[in-house]
C-alpha cells in the first residue's frame, strides 16, 4: 500500500469521526414547560400565581455545565448560576441516566435542583426544576441537535 493511499484512507477516517463523533448524546436539553407550581401551606402542590407567564416557555441547559440558559422566560427567576455559583453535576444523564444539577446560592438561602429523568421511550425526558426562588417547574426536555 502506497503512503498516498495510506494518507486519502487516514483523511477518510478522520472527516468519518468529525462528521458522526463517537458520542450520541447531544451537548444540550432543551426543555419545554409544562406546568409551574408551588407547595401550598397544606403541602400538596398548587399552581403558581406566575404560571402564565411560564407555560410552554421553553429553556436550553448545558449538559457539561448543568447551567440552564437561552430561556424564552424571564431569565433571573430561571437561571441556576451567577457570577459566584455554578451548578454542581451530580449525573450527567449519560447512558439514559438521570441528570442532576444543584446550585446552593450560599448568601442568598436559596438553591436551584434540576433533575431530567431517563426515560424508556427515549425523547422527550421528563423534567423537574425547583427555582432558586422556589417555583416548581416540570414538563419535557429532548436532546437538542
Amino acid at each position: 500500500m502506497s503512503i498516498r493511499n495510506v494518507i486519502i484512507k487516514a483523511s477518510a477516517l478522520f472527516i468519518f469521526i468529525l462528521i458522526n463523533p463517537l458520542s450520541v448524546y447531544a451537548g444540550e436539553f432543551q426543555c419545554s414547560i409544562k406546568n409551574v407550581l408551588k407547595l401550598s401551606d397544606t403541602g400538596s402542590f398548587a399552581t403558581h400565581g406566575w404560571s402564565a407567564n411560564y407555560l410552554n416557555r421553553e429553556f436550553t441547559v448545558e449538559r457539561e455545565t448543568g447551567k440552564v440558559i437561552m430561556t424564552t422566560a424571564l431569565k433571573v427567576r430561571l437561571s441556576n448560576f451567577d457570577r459566584d455559583h455554578s451548578p454542581q453535576l451530580l449525573s450527567s444523564g449519560d447512558n439514559d441516566d438521570v441528570f442532576k444539577a444543584i446550585t446552593v446560592f450560599e448568601k442568598k438561602g436559596q438553591y436551584a435542583l434540576l433533575q431530567i429523568n431517563k426515560t424508556i421511550e427515549g425523547n422527550p425526558r421528563p423534567f423537574f426544576y425547583h427555582t432558586g426562588i422556589d417555583m416548581i417547574l416540570t414538563g419535557v426536555c429532548a436532546d437538542k441537535p
